[in-house]
């Protein structure tokens, strides 16, 4: 299982996602605008692994936090009908999200996440045609929400929507 139980909400844009970079922020927003029907809940920040250390080391508080701080965080996890996705959110998407998308969903099959398929994805506002075809071939689903202009990668991170 994961380092602590993922909180699940409701997959909307409310300017509060754990440990995501602004910049991040604005490229999730995207996504959810264009994703959020298909989603039944996500989960931020989730750690998975990390180093787990002798009892004689602290208490059980310290020893989870340890754990917590030597994780890998996964940005998000989507979960779908029938499949979790498993979610890097990266500016000018390179090797280095590719990498994580598949390392993360190694972590999740470990930790025994999901009884659900984990699909590695990494959402982005741009990258290569060969960071593409790379993606494709390595079975990672790569989702390009539009590129950011330079005004908008601070600004107007997002209030959830009137119920």
């Amino acid at each position: 299982m994961p380092v602590y139980e993922p909180t699940v909400v409701r997959p909307i844009a409310s300017g509060d996602y754990p440990h995501m970079s602004k910049h991040d922020a604005v490229i999730w927003e995207r996504f959810l605008q264009q994703y959020a029907p298909r989603i039944a809940g996500v989960a931020y920040d989730v750690a998975l692994g990390g180093v787990v250390i002798d009892e004689a080391l602290g208490d059980p508080a310290s020893r989870l936090g340890w754990q917590y701080t030597t994780a890998l965080k996964v940005d998000a996890v989507a979960l779908l009908d029938r499949e979790c996705w498993v979610i890097e959110v990266r500016p000018r998407a390179n090797v280095a999200a590719i990498g994580s998308a598949l390392c993360y969903v190694q972590m999740a099959k470990r930790d025994g996440f999901t009884s659900r398929p984990l699909v590695p994805v990494v959402v982005t506002d741009s990258t290569t045609p060969d960071i593409r075809y790379c993606a494709e071939q390595l079975g990672v689903m790569l989702l390009e929400v539009g590129e950011t202009p330079p005004g908008e990668q601070l600004a107007g991170l997002g209030a959830a929507p009137a119920p």
